[in-house]
């Protein structure tokens, strides 16, 4: 079972969230508490001063002359409750009695504080009469939701400017990611475009470093190939010449044979090791697949019982003719080498729409087993241990019939299903302008 990606991105966004979030608490919380309480203790002996002052004003007992004077000089609005009930107007506002803190005038007395909505209240009492003053210009509390929202806001939008900063600092990640996915797949020639003097640009160079390695390690060991692939074929043909000179005898026979598949083992690598490169030149021609492939039977297959399921001739793509009767004839070898004489004939199809060319070589042999079957493309694979060659060649056919696939833009594909046989699947695309 394949294992859930987690994205970096995401769990960076979430950890922001999280931050923010409780950073707006911290920030709300510490300005309650610095208001609520360390406000408080500040300001007490000056608002007891202040309320002393007012109330020695108002007079002993209350006057309401002096009171309604002091309302008209100051926002404030008083309340007289006791001998006579007297307002400067507007209803007598409630104490929250879970809001209310007590303190001591400067003459003993004592006056309570109670905070709301609309601001704050003070209340005393004198000689059984109790005066309550609310200022006017306090009521700030209804303000201080919207500031506290807009300042939360402010913080978020920081937060989320901080992410898009960070983000953009560790997307060359990405690109190595995909760069590296892309060398991977056997693009030696991509580099990774990041000119930062930071980790992931010297991550960035060493990645460089090591396609350039690898490139010209493949390099050297494709032409150590091709040098001693053509270093043997010159003693190859001088053998061969000999043994051709020797009087007919079964030892020259054998000869003979060994020598050609020798030859033909050279001929396959060479040819493997020409089209590998990223710029294989093809000679492209205008072909008709049912044509070339019925001439391919009857030139190469014709004592062989085969079937047959090809579209009508006057179907044509371009193809390289020479190539690709290499790599059929190949299939169809390993297909014929793997049916039993009791099985099916193996089976040859052949079909073209305008998006692609799909060719499969169907045996029922014994098929192969699901851990052979991705490495049989490989070189010199065989799924026999042993590498008899009564059970098959020497494991170049499937490697070159890969490689031409390939080298025209197409793919080889094996599926098997052991007991049932083997399908070689060859798709080729068609330009759209072909």
């Amino acid at each position: 079972m394949r294992k859930r990606r987690h994205s970096l991105s995401g769990r960076l966004l979430l950890l922001f969230l999280i931050t923010a979030v409780l950073l707006a608490f911290i920030v709300r919380s510490g300005f309650r508490v610095a208001l609520d309480r360390n406000m408080e203790e500040m300001a007490a002996p000056h608002l007891a001063e202040y309320v002393q002052h007012l109330l020695d004003e108002i007079g002993r007992p209350p006057d309401r002359a002096n009171a309604a004077t002091l309302a008209k000089r100051l926002p404030l609005r008083i309340f007289l409750s006791g001998t006579h009930d007297w307002s400067t107007g507007g209803d007598m506002p409630a104490l929250d009695p879970d809001r209310v803190s007590r303190h001591l005038l400067p003459d003993g007395n004592s006056f309570e504080i109670s905070r709301g909505r609309d601001g704050f209240l003070v209340r005393a009492r004198r000689n059984g009469d109790t005066i309550v003053l609310a200022p006017g210009g306090f009521a700030l509390a209804e303000h201080a939701g919207l500031v506290m929202v807009v300042t939360i806001g402010v913080l978020l939008l920081v937060l989320v400017l901080v992410y898009h900063a960070i983000r953009r600092l560790f997307r060359p990640i990405e690109v190595i990611q995909s760069g590296i996915a892309r060398i991977g797949a056997g693009e030696l020639d991509h580099r990774l475009d990041i000119r930062r003097r930071d980790e992931l640009g010297e991550l960035a160079t060493s990645v460089n470093t090591m396609a350039d390695d690898i490139r010209q390690m493949l390099q050297a060991k494709r032409e150590l190939l091709l040098a001693i692939s053509h270093e043997l074929r010159s003693p190859l043909t001088r053998a061969r010449l000999h043994a051709e000179l020797l009087e007919a005898h079964p030892t020259r026979d054998a000869l003979l044979n060994d020598l050609a598949e020798l030859e033909a083992l050279l001929a396959e690598l060479l040819e493997s090791e020409r089209l590998s490169g990223r710029h294989a030149v093809l000679d492209r021609q205008a072909v008709d697949p049912s044509v070339l492939l019925r001439e391919l039977v009857e030139e190469s297959f014709a004592d062989v019982s085969l079937q047959r399921d090809l579209d009508p001739d006057g179907t044509w793509i371009s193809v390289d003719p020479m190539r690709m009767r290499l790599l059929v004839r190949n299939l169809l070898k390993n297909a014929i080498n793997h049916t039993p004489p009791d099985r099916p004939p193996p089976l040859l199809s052949s079909h073209v729409d305008e998006h692609e060319w799909r060719l499969s070589v169907r045996d029922h042999g014994p098929g192969v087993a699901a851990e052979h079957l991705g490495r049989l493309t490989e070189p010199f694979y065989r799924a026999d241990p042993s590498r008899q060659r009564a059970s098959g060649g020497v494991g170049l056919g499937l490697h070159l019939g890969r490689v031409i696939a390939e080298a025209h833009g197409g793919t080889l594909e094996l599926q098997s299903t052991p007991g049932e046989g083997t399908q070689a699947l060859v798709v080729l695309p068609i330009p759209a302008d072909a």
